[in-house]
């Protein structure tokens, strides 16, 4: 099966702030994996809480609160070359 486009621009995120935590950092990846585990470690590193600190609660906020971020296509190809010169 091959990739449309719009399964290479899909991003997923999730907002520290969706989580409870007092923090306008948004955490974007490639995948729903990429995004808990860097999501985790922004916590540790942001938030002083380790992983080994946090609830099951904390960890199921995350879980849910990962969402599909789609950026939105170029306006032309002329338009997106242009990016690059």
């Amino acid at each position: 099966m091959s990739q449309t486009y719009d399964d290479c621009i899909q991003l997923f995120c999730v907002r520290c702030n969706d989580v409870g935590l007092d923090c306008a950092c948004t955490i974007y990846g490639i995948s729903e994996e990429t995004v808990i585990d860097n999501t985790i470690l922004h916590m540790f590193e942001a938030h002083a809480i380790r992983p080994k600190e946090m609830t099951a609660c904390m960890r199921l906020k995350i879980i849910e609160n990962v969402w599909i971020y789609q950026s939105p296509p170029p306006q032309s190809q002329l338009g997106y070359k242009s990016q690059f010169r």
